[in-house]
């Protein structure tokens, strides 16, 4: 007989909640036995779960828009939850969300790759410790700040954490104030805060190069993708010499643009790994969709006086196509570079255009395999009946 309670919240399966969520049946499994969601087996032993309970999860992943401002994520039990959510109502330039399942945190924090994670952290918080090492020891998240509010002392802090590097330990009698004022000078040095890492039509006439207007989104979409001072990678390399040859230049690169540096994942023909960004010809090539030509930069009036075309390498020509992800962010550039003035005909064009597409889907697919990463495969087999 159903119940009313099946009417208003009905009984899903595995199957059903995977394509609420969004995710694989594996993963959904993955979830549930990881109690991410509450779920029981039937008497033939398959797992149902509420749909409302996968609808409440969903809520929580989806709140951290990746296309917001800097991130910050905050991780409690439900009862201290309230206080934070009270100190934080204050601090419109972050977007901050709340999670007492560290199990969710985690997900969306792989997901996301916030500015900064701040726990409520007791001595015997033995999973929220577990999160902040992962988070800690994660290549893709040191840009990340830990802000942990504890009464354990430092030095066992650091013991039980493994490093004290990018973490701030405070009492937990701080006052709102000086808690949101911690929280908002260490998202703000991510460079992702607008009106303080350059952002919108103030930071475009406060440059010296063009801005995009969502500098701020754009930074936090380069963040997500985990590969700012990642190591040497084969398939980007091949990608710049590629490049390179397609074009008959003599350097090529794949330049990714933060708030202070043009930094190089590949390149061909150069020993430079970046260089500030006020002196990146990309930062030209990122403000449109087609192909940006400096055919003679010794006589460009936006480039002529570039220390990198006065002396060494003593650059002449650079055309660069945007590097585009799948929110329409453009993290940098694929160019090429040469020691002497030329043009490209359309053929050249669109062979350049059509390799920084190539260039974008190796970087998405880097993005989506974290996320899959982060998020986890289980390794049970598929539940028949789902």
């Amino acid at each position: 007989m159903t119940s009313p309670d099946d009417l208003d919240d009905p009984i899903i399966t595995t199957r059903a909640a995977a394509q609420l969520l969004g995710i694989s049946i594996r993963t959904a499994q993955t979830w549930i036995e990881s109690n991410a969601l509450e779920s029981w087996k039937t008497p033939g032993g398959h797992r149902r779960v509420r749909r409302s309970a996968v609808l409440a999860l969903r809520a929580r992943l989806s709140a951290a828009d990746p296309k917001a401002n800097a991130l910050v994520l905050v991780q409690a039990d439900e009862i201290n939850l309230a206080r934070y959510r009270e100190v934080f109502a204050a601090m419109p330039e972050c977007t901050v969300v709340f999670d007492s399942d560290t199990f969710a945190s985690m997900l969306t924090i792989g997901r996301t790759l916030p500015a900064v994670v701040l726990v409520d952290l007791g001595r015997a918080d033995w999973d929220r410790f577990a999160m902040l090492r992962r988070v800690l020891h994660d290549p893709e998240l040191a840009h990340t700040q830990i802000v942990a509010i504890t009464d354990i002392g430092a030095a066992q802090l650091m013991t039980e954490l493994g490093t004290s590097r990018h973490v701030s330990r405070v009492p937990s009698n701080i006052t709102a104030e000086a808690l949101m004022g911690i929280v908002q000078t260490l998202a703000r040095n991510t460079g992702a805060v607008p009106g303080e890492g350059a952002s919108g039509s103030e930071a475009q006439e406060r440059m010296p190069y063009p801005v995009p207007a969502n500098e701020a989104q754009r930074v936090l979409a380069l963040r997500r993708t985990g590969l700012i001072d990642s190591p040497y990678e084969a398939a980007f390399d091949r990608l710049a010499w590629l490049t390179a040859r397609t074009l008959s230049a003599p350097m090529s690169m794949i330049s990714l643009l933060t708030p202070e540096r043009q930094w190089f994942k590949a390149h061909y023909g150069l020993t430079l790994r970046e260089t500030p960004r006020m002196l990146a010809f990309c930062n030209h090539a990122i403000m449109q969709h087609d192909v940006f030509v400096v055919e003679n930069a010794a006589t460009d009036p936006h480039f002529k006086d570039n220390p990198y075309v006065t002396g060494e390498p003593g650059v002449r020509f650079y055309a660069g196509a945007p590097l585009i992800d799948p929110d329409g962010y453009a993290l940098g550039a694929l160019c090429v570079v040469d020691v002497v003035p030329r043009q490209l005909d359309d053929d050249q064009r669109a062979a350049l255009k059509a390799l920084a597409e190539l260039a974008s889907d190796k970087i998405n697919l880097r993005l989506k395999d974290r996320q899959l990463r982060w998020a986890g495969s289980g390794n049970g087999a598929a539940d028949p009946e789902e």
